[in-house]
């Protein structure tokens, strides 16, 4: 495992930058059920859930009415043409207490895995506080386990 570098500055909405990090796709996966809401483009909030999380981002699932609310008009993903989303999710720190995360992420690819069931690949961009050292802490409790 490569080492973390601290966020590199901070945006005017609190959320700390993640560009000045290593190229984090390469981080473990870890499997998850974490309820994860999902701010849309237009303000809307979506309740989905995560099918897991590292240190980058997160694969997250949901309907298609869900799609068609973060993706209006079925935009496709491209990476000049990013989606950028907000999430609020909780990770355990310890057994009976839990941290809210509060994230800010960009939509990497859409993967229609039935009729009615997608995921979204998110990339982590900024962390509001110390979100990232408490997703890490959680993935590197949980591969501990593995």
């Amino acid at each position: 495992m490569g080492t973390m570098n601290a966020p590199a500055s901070t945006t005017f909405s609190g959320i700390k930058s993640m560009a000045g990090k290593n190229n984090l796709r390469q981080q473990q996966r870890v499997s998850t059920n974490i309820e994860v809401t999902v701010c849309n483009p237009n303000g809307n909030q979506l309740v989905c859930h995560t099918a897991n999380l590292s240190r980058a981002g997160m694969l997250v699932e949901c309907d298609s009415d869900h799609v068609r609310d973060i993706l209006p008009g079925n935009s496709p993903i491209a990476p000049k043409k990013a989606v950028a989303l907000d999430v609020k999710f909780a990770v355990p720190v310890v057994s009976v207490q839990s941290v809210n995360i509060e994230a800010s992420c960009e939509i990497i690819h859409v993967r229609r895995v039935s009729k009615n069931r997608f995921q979204l690949g998110l990339q982590f961009t900024g962390f509001n506080g110390n979100g990232h050292d408490y997703v890490d802490q959680y993935v590197s409790r949980q591969l501990l386990r593995s």
